[in-house]
């Protein structure tokens, strides 16, 4: 039998005090995507930047290499660089809305590394991601108790 898994995921990094706002960006982007709430000149923006990304490190031989072994051993073949960008192009705003809901439908896994003391807690993420409009909800008590347990300087979950 195949087992077919996909992981698809989300990073961004801050500066310590702005841990919450970072958080609640993530959340909003996520959700406005499950409600297809898609700015096509965002997309397109996305899709070269992504592209260009992709072309400039295919510049560096060990990038090359791990590349096809990360291909390879995903998929089973190598697309070239021009299939990729082609795959890249050939991305819609129905299909990034169906993958949102998709990814939406589970647990949030959760990592975070650092200073914390401003980062919302799991519980937090994860109440976030069930509500209609995406909103965090009780940053004032988050950073009094946060203040009393002092700094907390990793977090995974998922």
């Amino acid at each position: 039998a195949v087992v077919s898994t996909q992981s698809t995921g989300i990073n961004g990094s801050s500066h310590p005090n702005h841990g919450w706002d970072l958080t609640q960006v993530i959340i909003k982007q996520f959700k406005e995507m499950q409600h297809g709430k898609i700015n096509h000149s965002e997309l397109e923006r996305a899709k070269t930047q992504l592209k260009s990304t992709l072309l400039m490190n295919l510049e560096y031989r060990t990038i090359v290499l791990e590349d096809i072994g990360r291909q390879v051993l995903a998929s089973g073949e190598r697309k070239t660089p021009a299939e990729l960008c082609a795959m890249i192009e050939s991305v819609t705003p129905q299909q990034l809305q169906s993958l949102a809901k998709r990814m939406l439908e589970s647990k949030p896994s959760v990592g975070a590394f650092g200073d914390l003391k401003n980062v919302p807690n799991y519980q937090e993420i994860e109440a976030a991601f069930k509500r209609d409009n995406g909103e965090l909800t009780n940053r004032i008590s988050h950073l009094l108790l946060k203040g009393m347990r002092g700094k907390t300087t990793g977090l995974i979950k998922g």
